[in-house]
């Protein structure tokens, strides 16, 4: 696949599979932009990989989606690829037959809550 004129925005960009990818994505020519909220996570990815474009960003915070769209969309109007990478990792025991099952699902409606802001804001591209 060429990729040398696409612009991608990979959220959760800063630490394993996103940075991976910004990695990997860069070495194929596409212009790499990366969100996360972690400021010093941010620097140092930028520090590792120079050419990639870094925005700091909550994909939880309607607020962040909202302003992450303006910034985005003035700076890269050819945005043409988003991966929805971002996330946090809950260490759950799934052998362990005493959870409740209202326990391991707590989260899902506001997950799917802030995955439908996500794709409100950005779905048109």
């Amino acid at each position: 696949m060429d990729l040398k004129n696409s612009t991608i925005l990979i959220t959760g960009g800063t630490s394993g599979i996103g940075l991976e990818l910004a990695k990997q994505l860069t070495e194929k020519g596409a212009s790499i932009i990366v969100t996360g909220r972690n400021p010093e996570t941010l620097k140092t990815a930028k520090e590792k990989f120079p050419k990639i474009h870094t925005f700091l960003s909550d994909v939880s915070d309607s607020k962040y989606i909202e302003q992450l769209y303006k910034d985005v969309i003035q700076q890269f109007p050819n945005l043409n690829i988003i991966i929805n990478n971002a996330g946090l990792m809950r260490l759950i025991d799934l052998q362990d037959t005493t959870l409740d099952l209202e326990i391991l699902t707590a989260r899902l409606p506001q997950i799917f809550q802030e995955l439908y802001r996500w794709c409100i804001s950005f779905c048109h591209i």
